[in-house]
């Protein structure tokens, strides 16, 4: 099953993400972004002298100047546009001087490493369109860490006569986020988000697959004809990202200015706005990209019936307790899991346990073959590290929590089955194997042992993880909505590992501040399906001490499989939380829902609702019939905010230049069009929030343009079916 059967292909290396954290509102202090709206924050920019009058100049030189902070935590100075103005949401795999991701091993079988095979050594790549450019990172909500995506073309691994191709079928999400990933008492300012732990999967059909001819290497060949046996769907791989490492120019790629601190960005960022403008507008030689990077463990396996694409499967652990590593006394009030509040990519919280503090581990996916007697453990997002934020290079060395117990709890009572020392998810055996353990049965009782009860791990007598029974789980992670707009999505339940029947899944609805949203509030999503019910729940914050909410509950076929329909109500960031339950009793939905606690969820983004937009532009081309204030209404109603946020367009298309707009209609067409939206790593923007009405309107303003100004009963199906602008393929 999964990645935990085999053949299995490791890697390792590292991941550059380069979002532009200029839209991700993070810091209090500097709520830059309306993203309800799509558009600038107008009522906090006017504290700051700006206007929509006077905004073309004065916004870019507040963002890069420094700012005491006294106000979020930790404090210091910090710049408005955060530490990325240049991003360009690109995702890929380091490849730089010594600094690879690469295959480093294999199994073809319990017992059976491939420790010769001509792929090891060899490069994985994630590529956009068609193998060309990079994936993208894009969050549904850019202010926050529960809905992260990766948008790419495809994935390679080997190469030459050993290269396998792997086109994109399913989209990646962020999965298994563990704000507890990193165990040091040092929280440095310029790591934001050090401490999270993330995993990420993507499945892709056998016959979609690239498979080399004459390939000389034992675990691609193993690989392709497991992959191809009944029962099996293609491949499977599956990566996690830890230990993020921030301002590491010149360490890990060639940009040439190297800021270590907030202080040193705002100077280069000065730097290189004077050698623009100094330029005329020319000159970008000074702008630059200032990733994060993440240390990557990997794993490349068959992708079977009945698992989700984007989703760890198997009979799955989560935190139960915290616990303490070993020789650690706990300075700690409790040994209850610390509160984590992590808001947009920044860490908001000291989520990264202080010395003397219990930790929850991060989740485990365990995979059983009891025709092969062996127990699969993945522990590749499960142990945390004493890394230091911000450092480089990172100390990756894990906590040593002492021998983990795998066992059974039945009730109150745990049976061990077997012992993990430490030794066995140290660094050196981690980084070889992605975090799997295969523990062979140790006795003929094993089988109705693990058959008897819910699995779980213990640290010291204390049960660190526990199996849920029941999980409820989809693919769609990240749903785009525009004004009136319907979509329905699958929520798939298991039970002990195995797709469920006949259970119940109640779904309720949070806002983007991740509270539940009570009766007579506005929805932001309404239900299509499902039956319709009202509950009560205690506040966690009172007043008022009671939350009345409306939910639906859905029930699964026989394929463990349940449908929900919703459609658009209001704009905004709604999160539908999933509470598998069986019987007739509803479960209470929490009032403030935790995306990391056993969380199962979808999240959607309800675009601004513009469709009065296009009909307002024809209005104004119909009273006026001026080229310029056409521009006018497209540049302030529109392309303004891509203008201002997403500046490394700048080295581009400069969207504040009529002119230069108007010479790349035709790139520009095609990258705003709604399939580009779906899928495409060039699709623009690239963060998806251009509503359908605003697309049209641009759509329009382009028709104008490549005509001339000339059409004659200019309305809002003007456009004909098909065109495109000249030069440009249908």
């Amino acid at each position: 099953m999964s990645v935990l059967s085999f053949p299995r292909i490791y890697f390792k290396g590292f991941m550059e993400w380069d979002p532009c954290t200029f839209n991700n509102n993070d810091w209090s202090q500097f709520p830059t972004y309306d993203p309800t709206h799509a558009a600038l924050n107008w009522e906090f920019l006017a504290k700051h002298q700006i206007t929509q009058e006077n905004f073309t100049e004065t916004f870019r030189p507040w963002a890069i100047t420094l700012v005491p902070d006294d106000v979020d935590s930790p404090s210091g100075p910090r710049v408005p546009c955060e530490w990325n103005m240049f991003g360009t949401h690109g995702v890929s795999f380091v490849q730089y001087g010594e600094y690879t991701s690469q295959i480093t091993g294999g199994d073809l079988a319990y017992g059976k490493p491939s420790k010769d095979d001509p792929i090891i050594g060899n490069p994985i790549a994630i590529a956009g369109d068609g193998g060309n450019g990079r994936g993208r990172l894009v969050d549904t909500n850019p202010a926050s860490p529960w809905s992260t995506q990766v948008y790419f073309g495809q994935m390679s691994f080997g190469s030459g006569e050993n290269a396998v191709i792997a086109p994109r079928a399913f989209r990646m999400q962020s999965r298994w986020l563990n704000a507890n990933r990193i165990y040091s008492s040092d929280q440095v300012l310029t790591a934001p988000a050090a401490g999270i732990g993330v995993c990420f999967q993507t499945c892709i059909p056998y016959k979609q697959v690239k498979w080399p001819a004459g390939c000389k290497s034992d675990l691609i060949h193993e690989l392709k004809k497991a992959a191809a046996q009944p029962g099996a769907l293609g491949i499977m791989i599956r990566f996690t990202g830890y230990v993020n490492v921030y301002f590491a120019n010149g360490a890990l790629n060639d940009e040439k200015a190297t800021p270590g601190n907030f202080k040193e960005l705002a100077a280069a960022l000065k730097a290189g706005w004077d050698t623009y403008n100094k330029s005329g507008g020319k000159d970008t030689s000074g702008f630059f990209s200032n990733p994060c990077y993440s240390h990557i463990v990997g794993t490349i396996g068959v992708w079977n019936d009945g698992e989700l694409a984007s989703v760890p499967s198997g009979r799955t652990l989560n935190a139960d307790q915290a616990v303490l590593p070993m020789g650690i006394t706990n300075n700690a009030p409790s040994a209850a899991p610390q509160a984590v509040r992590i808001v947009g990519h920044e860490l908001k919280s000291n989520s990264i346990a202080v010395t003397g503090s219990p930790v929850p581990l991060g989740p485990v996916a365990v995979h059983i073959d009891y025709k092969h007697k062996l127990i699969s453990l993945d522990l590749g997002s499960t142990m945390p590290e004493n890394g230091t934020p911000g450092s480089w290079p990172s100390d990756l060395e894990k906590t040593n929590f002492g021998p983990l117990s795998l066992g059974v709890m039945n009730g109150s009572a745990f049976t061990a089955i077997a012992t993990i020392p430490y030794e066995k998810y140290a660094r050196a055996p981690y980084e070889a194997s992605a975090g799997i353990i295969d523990i062979p049965f140790p006795d003929s009782g094993t089988e109705g042992l693990l058959k008897s009860g819910a699995l779980a791990i213990q640290v010291e007598g204390q049960t660190a993880l526990l199996e849920l029974n029941l999980t409820a789980e989809t693919d769609r992670r990240g749903i785009y909505l525009n004004q009136g707009e319907r979509t329905e999505f699958e929520v798939v339940v298991t039970n002990n590992g195995a797709r469920a029947a006949g259970v119940n899944i109640l779904i309720a609805r949070y806002d983007s501040g991740l509270s539940l949203i009570a009766t007579g509030q506005p929805g932001l999503v309404n239900f299509t399906n499902g039956n319709a019910a009202t509950v009560t729940v205690p506040n966690g914050n009172p007043p008022p001490p009671n939350i009345t909410a409306d939910v639906i509950t859905v029930t699964t076929d026989r394929n463990g499989s349940a449908k929900v329909g919703i459609v658009a109500q209001s704009p905004g960031f709604p999160v539908l939380g999933f509470y598998p339950y069986i019987g007739n009793t509803l479960p209470p939905p929490a009032p403030s829902f935790n995306f990391t606690d056993n969380a199962f969820y979808t999240t959607i983004r309800v675009l601004p609702f513009d469709d009065l937009v296009p009909q307002a532009f024809i209005d104004d081309w119909n009273a006026h019939r001026n080229p310029d204030a056409a521009w006018s209404f497209v540049y302030n109603k529109i392309l303004y905010l891509y203008d201002m946020l997403f500046n490394v367009m700048l080295e581009h298309v400069n969207l504040g230049s009529r002119a230069a707009v108007e010479k790349n209609i035709g790139p520009i067409w095609s990258a705003i069009s709604a399939p580009a939206a779906v899928e495409s790593t060039y699709a623009m923007p690239i963060t998806r929030d251009l509503s359908a009405g605003k697309r049209l309107t641009l759509q329009l303003w382009i028709y104008l343009v490549a005509n001339h100004y000339n059409v004659p009963n200019f309305g809002v199906k003007s456009i004909p079916a098909g065109w495109t602008p000249p030069g440009r393929k249908h």
